[in-house]
């Protein structure tokens, strides 16, 4: 029996990558790598930047703090994250995540299943100018996803971030 899909290799500074209000996703593992199980995206948030609060009704989200110190809330818990941190966001939970620092902080999400990949590709275009469309509140329903926009005057306030 072969497998579903074939090893690969990507090296630092590999993969796709796509720019949204200056977070940047490098794409290392997508569907097509793993039969679907699975995809992995190397996140860089620039300083003082919140990630827009969200949840997901299809995939678990598991991350890995790679660089930096990244603050997260998760349902209503608020905690900080540093270099070698796990995070565990399950389907349905909402959850956020920002730069309070200086410098970028790195991190690496894990999708279970695979397929959201394919939602970032498709928000780069409607998000060309730094606003929210309603194009972009049909994406993310398409995809599963609800967007926590309540979640987002506290968060800047109390963190010192802006989207």
């Amino acid at each position: 029996m072969s497998p579903a899909f074939s090893p690969k290799v990507v090296a630092p500074g590999e993969g796709k990558i796509v720019t949204l209000f200056g977070v940047r996703f490098c794409y290392k593992i997508v569907s097509g790598d793993s039969d679907g199980r699975l995809a992995l995206l190397e996140v860089e948030i620039p300083p003082k930047t919140l990630v827009k609060p969200h949840a997901h009704s299809r995939e678990d989200e598991f991350t890995v703090v790679l660089s930096g110190t990244v603050g997260v809330r998760t349902g209503d818990k608020v905690l900080e994250a540093g270099p070698g941190s796990y995070l565990v966001k399950p389907r349905g939970v909402p959850h956020a995540m920002w730069n309070a620092g200086s410098a970028p902080a790195t991190v690496a999400e894990i999708l279970n299943p695979a397929g959201l990949e394919g939602y970032f590709e498709a928000l780069a275009p409607i998000l060309t100018e730094h606003r929210t469309p309603p194009e972009y509140y049909q994406l993310a329903e398409d995809y599963g996803i609800t967007i926590q926009d309540d979640w987002i005057p506290e968060l800047e306030r109390t963190h010192g971030v802006k989207l």
